[in-house]
């Protein structure tokens, strides 16, 4: 089922990602407890046709954040993972 770019990026930054934007993409970098930048990277598209995020793309964000099923990343969208 497809996620809201808004709630996704939200939660991200809630939980220690910080948000740079670099052209047509919002890059989402994960910052350890020393406020030190960790390899925890993924990225989403900022244009207007891409206010939802595929199952594909979030299959690859699932991935790229090392979460163990997609269950968990709808978990971290909805915020009741940790």
């Amino acid at each position: 089922m497809p996620a809201k770019r808004d709630d996704f990026l939200r939660a991200a930054t809630n939980k220690g990602f910080i948000e740079m934007k670099k052209g047509d993409h919002i890059f989402l970098r994960f910052l350890d407890s020393d406020g030190k930048i960790t390899p925890i990277q993924t990225k989403v598209s900022r244009g207007s046709g891409h206010r939802d995020i595929s199952d594909s793309i979030l299959a690859q964000i699932k991935k790229q954040l090392h979460f163990n099923s997609k269950e968990e990343l709808n978990e971290f969208i909805r915020c009741t993972f940790s």
